[in-house]
């Protein structure tokens, strides 16, 4: 469940010009937050205030509804479940103290039910990092921390030379299933995998080699997902000048068509991606078309 919108007695109140002394300068005349203030200084600002005593009783309602919000929206993934119960008994008392002072429960039901799905998701990482601690017991790291080790001694093989005992770990990673497995959260490491054995191939046995290894990858991450994009990039740049100007000229256009959907189509966006895109752009123009999928 997303975030509810502000509450309209929130909205009204920071507008009024009724907002007590005390976070006035926390917001904009528009009503916004100013910069650099989150919705926990407006929760903890609330707090001070309404413990002070000095809220006046007309807008007392409206500043603890400002303050519940506050400690609602100040959730970020991954924060501990001991933080985030914290915060949700805190905007309970608030949503309590908001509803005895005139704030009709239409208003504060959708906090309410934000609040609940909070509290669910509490537990659920809760018992996540219960069972990743078993794990750890277990297995001596982290699934990623496993996955990161042995693409580090592939690495390190290959760097020394050892090619066939590097590639022997590379495909184990890479054979990896990256949806039904407890590497399942894993899949950037998996398709690191897939792309040192992809270079290997394109360096050391041919564009027909390479090609194959490029049908398996994408046979195995099912729906195309391969490669993972934070490798984009760095993929295509390895495989310039490979005689493969099909495989980039896939792995360009849908990485572009990815970025247009995420709404940052204004790629590539870093010094260094434009470098490699105009490579890549001479590449495939320089090359008679041979579509690959």
């Amino acid at each position: 469940m997303d975030l509810p919108s502000v509450p309209a007695s929130v909205t009204t109140l920071i507008t009024s010009g009724k907002l007590p002394p005390e976070f006035r300068a926390l917001f904009t005349p528009a009503g916004e937050l100013t910069d650099g203030t989150a919705w926990s200084h407006v929760a903890s600002s609330v707090n001070e205030c309404l413990a002070s005593g000095e809220v006046d009783e007309d807008v007392r309602g409206a500043v603890a509804l400002a303050g519940a919000y506050g400690c609602l929206a100040s959730y970020e993934d991954f924060m501990d479940p001991d933080d985030m119960n914290e915060d949700i008994e805190r905007a309970a008392e608030l949503l309590r103290e908001a509803e005895a002072n005139g704030v009709d429960e239409e208003e504060t039901s959708e906090l309410w039910w934000y609040s609940e799905d909070l509290r669910d998701r509490a537990a659920e990482f809760r018992e996540y990092e219960a069972d990743m601690h078993a794990y750890v017991t277990k297995h001596g790291a982290t699934p990623w921390g496993r996955l990161d080790a042995k693409l580090e001694q592939a690495h390190d093989l290959y760097s020394a030379g050892e090619r066939p005992a590097a590639l022997a770990l590379f495909r184990e990673v890479a054979e990896i299933s990256p949806w039904d497995s407890e590497f399942s959260g894993c899949s950037d490491r998996i398709g690191a995998g897939w792309c040192r054995l992809l270079h290997d191939a394109a360096h050391h046995d041919g564009p027909e080699a390479a090609r194959k290894i490029w049908q398996d990858a994408r046979a195995h991450y099912r729906a195309a997902k391969f490669p993972h994009r934070d490798h984009a990039w760095q993929l295509i740049e390895m495989l310039l000048g490979t005689g493969l100007p099909d495989i980039i000229e896939v792995i360009l256009r849908e990485w572009v068509e990815a970025a247009e959907q995420a709404g940052t189509s204004d790629v590539p966006v870093t010094e260094d991606q434009h470098r490699i895109f105009q490579l890549a752009v001479a590449e495939i123009e320089g090359s008679p078309s041979n579509p690959v999928t």
